[in-house]
């Protein structure tokens, strides 16, 4: 337990200064903003330095890759999310605001937004484009999750796991990833809303939360680092993917639509909890 509390301790502090530091410095306007990737990097510091001062290291098979859980790591979340944000969307603005580029003008080419930078294009090159995109996007985020996830999946469930169980270590590992992220969200590295109050960053925390539900059931399920890192970058980059093709809501709260989803991941990561975990694993029968 001293080295369980050690390690979130210290994930905790270095978030705590990271997010100050920015937020002392201009928030999201600070010059300093790009170091909030470094973020990523903190619970897997913690785990390092928990492992060399109290010999309480990560325990991971780096060669473990179960291909047959790939397509449910990439898309469980980001479907989930989508199959709930986007009808709610329809419902309170009446329709799906796509941005005016992705129509093709009188030559039938699509202009793209000058800030995207990708010119003028055919309908194959523009779906080449965002194929690109969202595969690149993928790869660099779940790079950077790795190093998270080497702390909290890696590293604290299955601690919390041999001292609990599996379904509660998952729920506790969920909640104490959700609220470290509040430091982010209250220091404009996670926000660009200047009247982001605490309740609203405590509300997202809860929304990561769920994600981190489903997340830590596939560690439970395959123990690979890789599986957890990709579900990771899935929630990163495409869980609001669709969004990022949208123009600002005229009515609805976009706060609102991204809750919808984060219910809806609670819901699916109940019942992955509830009816899906190897047999013996929930009440913690197996060793890590």
């Amino acid at each position: 337990m001293k080295a369980i509390l050690t390690f979130i301790a210290i994930a905790f502090g270095l978030s705590i200064a990271l997010g100050l530091f920015i937020a002392l410095t201009g928030g999201h306007n600070s010059p300093y903003i790009g170091l909030g990737f470094i973020s990523m990097f903190i619970p897997a510091i913690a785990a390092l330095i928990v492992r060399v001062t109290m010999n309480e290291g990560p325990q991971i098979n780096w060669k473990k890759f179960p291909l047959k859980y790939l397509p449910l790591t990439l898309l469980l979340i980001p479907v989930v999310m989508h199959a709930v944000m986007l009808p709610l969307t329809i419902v309170q603005e009446g329709s799906l605001p796509w941005q005016d580029w992705l129509s093709p003008q009188a030559d039938g080419l699509y202009h793209t937004s000058a800030k995207r930078g990708w010119g003028i294009l055919t309908k194959t090159e523009l779906i080449k484009h965002i194929v690109v995109n969202a595969v690149v996007g993928l790869i660099a985020v779940s790079f950077l999750a790795l190093f998270e996830e080497i702390g909290w999946r890696a590293w604290l469930l299955p601690r919390l796991e041999n001292k609990m169980g599996a379904r509660l270590a998952v729920v506790v590992t969920s909640l104490i990833w959700g609220l470290w992220h509040v430091p982010y969200q209250l220091s404009g590295i996670q926000s660009v809303d200047t009247s982001f109050t605490l309740m609203t960053a405590l509300k997202m925390s809860i929304g990561i939360s769920f994600t981190g539900l489903i997340i830590g059931w596939f560690w439970l399920r395959t123990k690979s680092i890789w599986i957890v890192a990709l579900a990771h970058g899935a929630l990163n980059n495409w869980g609001q993917y669709a969004f990022k093709y949208m123009s600002d809501f005229k009515v609805a709260d976009e706060m609102t639509v991204l809750s919808g989803g984060s219910w809806g991941l609670l819901v699916v990561g109940i019942f992955l909890l509830w009816f899906c975990l190897p047999k013996g694993r929930e009440r913690g029968l197996i060793q890590n």
